[in-house]
């Protein structure tokens, strides 16, 4: 196992985690449940994203920083099943989990 990403907003982790696991890397939100509530500050704990194989940390850290990067720069799309719109870094819609066919 080994660390690959953090970040304190679980949404963003969670956009993080589904690239790595649309593009076949098994991986967890490491924190993600000590961060939520309790006497423990949101944002006290980090929240970390892990891959389970070692092996697959480099790919992992190459597909985040494409996905996550200049997300604004990429355009908003409209799904084509759900016709929902979808952030410009979803590469599947958040609603439906239909993959966008424009990318």
């Amino acid at each position: 196992m080994r660390k690959v990403y953090s970040h304190e907003n679980l949404a963003i982790l969670q956009t993080a985690k589904g690239l790595l696991e649309h593009n076949g890397i098994e991986c967890f939100v490491k924190n993600e449940y000590h961060a939520s509530g309790g006497h423990v500050g949101l944002g006290s704990v980090p929240l970390e994203l892990w891959v389970h194989n070692a092996a697959d940390a480099e790919s992992a850290v190459s597909i985040l920083e494409v996905g996550l990067s200049d997300s604004s720069k990429k355009p908003v799309w409209v799904c084509n099943k759900c016709n929902e719109e979808n952030d410009g870094s979803f590469e599947i819609c958040w609603k439906c989990q239909t993959e966008n066919i424009d990318t």
